[in-house]
Parts: structure tokens; sequence; C-alpha cells
């Protein structure tokens, strides 16, 4: 049996997972549970656990946690849908923007099919860009303190990771540069971009930049919370 999740609420759809492998860990408490990713990917182990028939009541559950990003993967997980359908076994498709055919092979397969789609954006977002001054002042008091605002609001940990991202790059940016035409970037938001670099070394600002990365692919693979690791990374900072 097939349960799709998929939108660009990755959030969303990721915490439903969780609580839908608790769910079915209750029902079935012997179930075992498989993680297929593009990190751990093989595709004779996806063979292997759709072709596999269930002893006795021991059935086991399948997360095939954004595969789609991997050609080979997706093609191999499309071809073997209908035998997913009839498996006895669970398998949890998760994905985040899946085109339309591939959402309507799949749903027609599917015990259940969920859709989680970000709301769009509020007119206030632009509020988000304030938090950059204490980033760029190198403000860690103020910067923490804005941050917590933000989270009260309720602006999404994603934006903010956004901003974060977007401040931290232009500043790689200008201190690589010569001029603002050379940068690419605005000449206000160059200027900004350059008086703020040099608050740091730019072994520190590469540094800043891959951990942001590096958050992205952890809460994709739900090890973490994406709030966490900002207050984290704000702090260290």
């Amino acid at each position: 049996m097939i349960y799709f999740l998929h939108g660009t609420d990755t959030h969303r759809a990721r915490k439903k997972m969780h609580d839908l492998l608790q769910s079915l860990s209750v029902k079935r408490p012997n179930s075992e549970i498989f993680k297929l990713t593009t990190e751990n990917w093989n595709a004779s182990q996806l063979d292997e656990l759709v072709g596999s028939i269930g002893l006795f009541d021991e059935k086991y559950i399948v997360v095939l946690d954004f595969l789609f990003g991997n050609k080979e993967a997706k093609e191999s997980v499309l071809e073997k849908i209908d035998k997913m359908q009839n498996a006895e076994h669970w398998f949890l498709i998760l994905e985040g923007k899946v085109d339309a055919s591939t959402v309507k092979k799949i749903e027609k397969a599917s015990y259940k099919t969920q859709e989680f789609e970000l709301a769009e954006k509020r007119k206030e977002a632009p509020i988000i860009f304030s938090i950059t001054d204490k980033l760029l002042t190198r403000d860690k008091k103020r910067l923490w303190t804005s941050f917590i605002d933000l989270t009260k609001q309720g602006i999404p940990s994603e934006e903010i990771h956004g901003v974060f991202f977007w401040a931290v790059k232009n500043m790689i940016i200008a201190s690589r540069v010569k001029s603002q035409k050379e940068s690419g970037l605005a000449a206000f938001s160059y200027s900004k971009a350059l008086s703020g670099g040099r608050n740091y070394k730019n072994e520190e600002l590469e540094k800043m930049s891959s951990s942001l990365i590096n958050m992205t692919h952890r809460v994709r693979q739900g090890d973490g919370e994406l709030e966490i690791m900002l207050e984290k990374w704000i702090l260290e900072n």
C-alpha cells in the first residue's frame, strides 16, 4: 500500500510522515522500517523490498524520502508503483514539488495522497530583512533578539534561513570583487554587504555559508528542527 505526501511545504509533509510512522508502528509494533534516500539509494534493495512477501504478520514499512532528485531512482519507483500498490507492506513516498504527470500516476495507485503547499507570502514578509542589519554589524545579542521576535510573529524559519543565506552570500561576493559592477549586486546591497563583510574573516563567512547549506540537508533527512539549528548558528557566529 502507498501513502503519498508531496508539496512545497516540506516541513508539514515531513511532520505528517513522522505522524504516520508513529501510527503504523503502534498498529504493527514489530514492523521494521526501511528508509531510502538519494544518499543510500540502491535499486536492488528497492526490488527486494517491493518483491518480498511478508511472513506471518511481519510486515514492514518503507520510506522513500525525496528520491526523485535522482533520475534513476524516480524511474525505478514509478516502474514499481503497481507492485507497491498491491504489496502487503506500507510504502510512504515523501517528495517536494512533483510534476503533474508523476502526481497523477502515483495518486492513481495510492491508498491516500496529501499535498502540502506553502501559503502565499504575507505582505508584511519584508520585515524579515530587518534582521540582516544585526548580522552585518555582527551584533550577536540584537541578532538573537530579532530572531526570537520574528519567530514569535510567526515568520517561518525557512524564510529567515533564506535571508541569512542571502546576506552571507552577498558578503562573500562583495569581498571577492573589486567593484559593485563586478559583483552583480544592486548598489545598496553591495554597499551593505561590503561594509558588513569587514566584520568577518573570509574563512568565517565560508563556514557560515556551509553551515546554512548543511541545515537544509539535515532538515530534509529529518535530522532536527530548522528553528533550533538557526538559533544555535546565531549564537556560534
